[in-house]
């Protein structure tokens, strides 16, 4: 079992959750720590990338009615975020919400970095 503690920051609560993970590996094979390791590296992009995608740039909220365009909003949807993981252009620790704000407030020079124009 794995028991998991988050705090919100915006309103200080905390979340309580146990996961219980099986495994087919006897306990030589794989210690606790181990398995942990397995798991955690096994969700990490898909976890990281559906709370980018839904949580900041409310994907589900979007309903699209014309065929294809689904495809071409996701296109531009994953452009979009890898922009605003290239390394240098803000603070690491600065959130992707803010990363996309100061973006919309400087299109010119959001323009310029995409295009290579400017550093």
């Amino acid at each position: 079992m794995v028991a998991k503690e988050t705090v919100y920051i915006a309103t200080e609560e905390v979340g309580r959750e146990r996961w219980y993970l099986l495994t087919s590996l006897s306990s030589r094979q794989c210690r606790p720590k181990e398995l942990l390791q397995v798991f955690r590296n096994h969700w990490s992009a898909p976890n990281s990338l559906h709370h980018v995608k839904d949580r900041s740039r409310d994907e589900d909220v979007h309903t699209l009615r014309r065929p294809g365009l689904g495809e071409v909003y996701a296109s531009l949807v994953n452009t979009a975020l890898n922009a605003l993981r290239l390394e240098g252009w803000f603070p690491l620790r600065m959130s992707m919400p803010l990363r996309a704000k100061t973006c919309a407030f400087r299109p010119t020079q959001t323009i310029a970095r995409l295009c290579g124009l400017s550093s």
